[in-house]
């Protein structure tokens, strides 16, 4: 699977269209097996009006002889399931005693409300692509995760609503209460599948043996930024970068490039775009660790169609990359022993703001916020009796240090 990332404006959905196209196929026999399928989460079906074709949301539909779309309506999919929810609730499946304060917080619901519910859209449309891939019918699955959707915040749902189920009604409570009633063991059932729901996406998007990470950057200042909040985020998911597709680079700065010469030091406006792009991709360069940066070209036309999306010659195409940020962290004692013991948990991970480093402890996790996005990150068995010293972050690497908690230390 192919996750497809930029800020707003950078063209993320063009080159994630572009990329589909480019993407090689497998055919094996009828149907849409071999193909491949662009999922879409904007609202505006800006992906098929780049192909030329209508769509109809919520159904995957052609767009070329490799490639279907599927742009997701994710306000009709609540109201769907809202729709159900609310006809169980008019005949009196879903009320009952066994929880405390349980049926009269879902009589008071108003069935509207739950569009405004936080998160309940995207974990929606997150099972929706978990169903696609986990199908069989595609031999690729690439998804446009731009239409004004903060792409760490969607990837950070399925376990926000699984930690929020878990608050409010804990499992040992849900199954207490499903052995007293009936009624309310149907109500645990889906609760149940629900949080399953949750654990299945989030192993799908967390899985760095199976997805690949591409960030789409504009070629100036505010790009070069922008993928390095994008790569500190990343490396604290543990998720490593494929690709940087550096978006409409002009035709000269790509002559510029090819032959290893200077930018032209003129004082024209091409003279200081062409400039700025080639200081731009001399920072992606430096900073890309083992990704690779691809520039996709500046085109003079439109791009309305599988012949233009082809000449943007956008492959994401990708080799096994090695794990990064926690995945990949070194745990060692430092000094001590027993109870006097220090342990230390270290992993490379950049810092475009380290003042906004935050770290706190939640039962066996650290809660690690990184450029304004928060994850919880499983400590190592022998962490999760321990109580955090502190932490730095020097040259690179992240440090927490660690002592034994003498409350649930082994004594032997």
């Amino acid at each position: 699977m192919h996750l497809v990332l930029g800020p707003g404006g950078a063209g993320t959905s063009t080159v994630a269209a572009a990329g589909a196209i480019g993407l090689p196929q497998h055919h094996s026999g009828s149907g849409r097996r071999g193909k491949t399928l662009l999922v879409s989460l904007g609202r505006f079906r800006d992906v098929s009006a780049i192909f030329g074709v209508f769509s109809s949301p919520g159904d995957p539909v052609p767009a070329s002889q490799q490639v279907d779309i599927l742009e997701l309506d994710t306000l009709a999919m609540v109201s769907q399931m809202w729709g159900s929810v609310r006809s169980a609730l008019t005949a009196g499946e879903l009320t009952g005693t066994g929880v405390p304060g349980a049926g009269a917080v879902v009589s008071g619901l108003d069935p509207e409300e739950i569009l405004g519910m936080p998160g309940v859209e995207s974990l929606l449309a997150l099972r929706r692509i978990r169903d696609e891939a986990a199908s069989g019918e595609w031999a690729q699955v690439v998804i446009d995760m731009s239409g004004g959707v903060d792409p760490f915040e969607l990837m950070r749902v399925p376990q926000m609503v699984a930690d929020m189920i878990e608050r409010l009604w804990p499992r040992h409570r849900r199954l207490a209460a499903a052995a007293d009633n009936a009624r309310i063991a149907r109500v645990v059932g889906m609760v149940d599948a629900l949080v399953r729901d949750c654990a299945d996406v989030d192993e799908l998007l967390f899985d760095a043996s199976g997805v690949h990470v591409h960030v789409v950057v504009g070629v100036d200042r505010d790009g070069a930024a922008s993928l390095d909040r994008a790569r500190a985020v990343l490396q604290v998911m543990g998720l490593p970068v494929s690709t940087i597709l550096a978006n409409r680079v002009l035709p000269e700065v790509l002559s510029v490039d090819a032959h290893t010469a200077d930018a032209p030091g003129g004082s024209s406006w091409l003279d200081h775009q062409i400039a700025a792009q080639s200081a731009a991709l001399d920072h992606l360069r430096a900073t890309k660790d083992e990704a690779e940066v691809v520039c996709v070209p500046w085109l003079s036309g439109p791009i309305d169609s599988v012949l233009s999306l082809r000449k943007l010659g956008v492959d994401l195409s990708g080799g096994q990359m090695a794990a990064v940020g926690p995945r990949a962290a070194r745990v060692e004692r430092e000094s001590g022993a027993g109870l006097d013991s220090v342990y230390r948990m270290t992993w490379t991970q950049s810092l475009p703001d380290p003042s906004g480093l935050q770290l706190g402890r939640s039962g066996d996790d650290l809660m690690i916020t990184v450029s304004g996005v928060r994850q919880r990150i499983r400590l190592p068995s022998v962490l999760r009796r321990c109580v955090v010293l502190g932490a730095f972050w020097d040259a690179g690497d992240l440090t927490v240090r660690f002592r034994p908690d003498p409350d649930v230390w082994p004594q032997n």
